[in-house]
């Protein structure tokens, strides 16, 4: 085999490279042996040369598992061919046919060379998985948990090796998952899932990157492997190639790789939750939250809504793109001939429904929410207190006193009483859109509570302090609250607890509107 190391040899196979400087004939992996020939009689003389390798080293050549490809230059042009290639004693080697594929190292390889079906191939295997996710009898958490887990395993050899455009896999493939995901969680049509799913989870996205973003970190990792490897031969292949990955390789001008894909990934996070946030309808809830509430906390919200039943988990992120079918949205979307509330008579929007309609009933049941998380932090704070300090609550809870003992005309959901300070926790339940509003209102409302104190508390400091909840469970607490009440902060489980007693009791306001 030495004989193919000769530079006659290694004239009868291709050329590559700026200067022309690299050639290759055949190419070796394990039992498979390529031969890459410039003209048939080449080809025919190194096949010989294999069979005489094989005969020397005692091994069979399977003509069953050996297949020719070719192509000639006709009219200025290149065509496929079918070659005639024997071997001696076994007849033709099969070749290709025109117009056909075939498949090396798990790759296939067509004429044409525009993966047309790899294409095909791919987007038919992710159907079939897509639709088997479907048909499982799980939450849709869960079946979003395997389609952002197991799914992408499933395709990374497909996009290691071939270089799918981003027409694609952003116009099919990515299309694609995002009617299944919106299937999933009863999104109406007019949802935006795509750039919502890929957003980080502390933007209120589901952080499940897209096939085109994998795509692209996966070249990058590509590139930079080229770049550095051992082989002279491999480093010169990036050199070549550079041309038409300029975007990819700018990543790794004077960085390593983790620096090189931390930027990638933030780029194309912030691409995605620009233009989520941005959405002036459904992105205007998630960018109040973001600007209201403390990464960890949404962290929490979304394991708390990771825990609820289906129904519960489909309707909050509705909610949070103010997706929800209220009449002011079926309206839009020609399916009502009015949008007004029949029990109010103003517009029956997401916001309007969960926290706004003046109609009794709703406001009974915004009071029922309202009380219901009261009454979680109340039961929370009591055994956190110092000895020598006492909770007052403007509900009957065990072991908190009666909140209308400490001031005149004014009852605040919570306070703290040490013997020196009053520390006041003002709940408010608001929409997302409200939680800076709403807390900016009730510092104002009680600017001038220390005047009112009673009697028995003059001596005593008043600190005011302001706790909001969300309608859907994002938690916003003063931190001192904490810090003047001498409590911990609220921990993961009551927070947890607080999120899903929200969205549950917004549910219930929601299905009787």
């Amino acid at each position: 085999m030495r004989l193919l190391e000769s530079p006659d040899y290694q004239l009868l196979g291709y050329f590559w490279g700026k200067r022309q400087q690299h050639k290759c004939s055949w190419l070796q992996y394990a039992d498979d042996a390529l031969i890459i020939a410039n003209s048939l009689s080449a080809a025919q003389g190194l096949v010989r040369l294999f069979e005489a390798w094989c005969e020397w080293a005692k091994m069979d050549i399977r003509l069953d598992k050996c297949l020719c490809f070719g192509a000639t230059m006709r009219d200025g042009k290149f065509i496929q061919i079918s070659p005639n290639i024997n071997l001696k004693d076994k007849g033709m080697i099969p070749a290709v046919p025109l117009g056909g594929h075939f498949k090396y190292l798990g790759k296939i390889f067509d004429f044409p060379a525009l993966n047309s079906e790899p294409k095909k191939e791919f987007e038919s295997k992710l159907v079939k998985i897509l639709a088997k996710i479907s048909s499982l009898q799980v939450r849709s958490q869960t079946k979003l948990k395997i389609f952002s887990t197991y799914v992408p395993a499933q395709f990374n050899f497909e996009l290691k090796i071939y270089k799918l455009t981003d027409a694609f896999l952003s116009g099919v493939i990515d299309r694609l998952c995002t009617r299944y995901i919106r299937e999933w969680l009863e999104f109406p049509p007019s949802s935006c899932v795509t750039e919502w799913a890929s957003s980080p989870t502390e933007y209120c996205g589901l952080g499940i990157p897209t096939f085109a973003q994998r795509a692209a970190r996966m070249s990058l990792t590509r590139r930079h492997l080229l770049q550095v490897s051992k082989n002279s031969s491999i480093r010169d292949l990036w050199e070549d190639t550079k041309g038409p990955n300029v975007r990819v390789d700018s990543l790794l001008d004077n960085r390593d790789l983790n620096k090189a894909s931390a930027i990638l990934r933030e780029s194309q996070a912030k691409e995605s939750t620009d233009h989520f946030l941005g959405l002036q309808t459904q992105g205007i809830m998630a960018k109040t939250v973001v600007e209201a509430v403390l990464p960890r906390n949404i962290q929490l919200w979304k394991h708390a809504m990771d825990s609820l039943p289906q129904h519960i988990f489909n309707f909050a992120r509705k909610a949070m793109q103010s997706q929800l079918p209220t009449l002011h949205n079926l309206k839009l979307w020609n399916r009502s001939p009015t949008g007004f509330c029949p029990r109010c008579g103003w517009e029956q929007t997401n916001k309007h429904v969960l926290s706004n309609c003046s109609f009794p009933d709703a406001l009974a049941r915004y009071t029922d929410r309202h009380n219901r998380i009261l009454e979680l932090i109340a039961k929370w704070i009591v055994p956190q207190l110092k000895s020598n300090y006492a909770l007052y609550c403007d509900l009957s809870v065990p072991g908190a006193r009666p909140v209308c003992d400490l001031f005149n005309g004014f009852r605040p959901d919570l306070a703290i009483v040490s013997p020196t300070k009053i520390v006041i926790g003002e709940l408010t339940v608001c929409h997302e859109t409200n939680l800076i509003k709403s807390r900016d209102y009730k510092l104002q409302k009680y600017a001038n509570l220390d005047a009112a104190k009673s009697s028995e508390f003059s001596r005593h400091s008043v600190l005011v302090n302001t706790i909001e909840i969300s309608t859907l469970g994002f938690v916003v607490a003063e931190p001192n609250f904490f810090k003047h009440g001498e409590i911990p902060v609220f921990d993961s489980l009551l927070m947890k607890e607080l999120s899903r007693s929200a969205v549950t009791a917004s549910k219930s306001i929601y299905d009787n509107r």
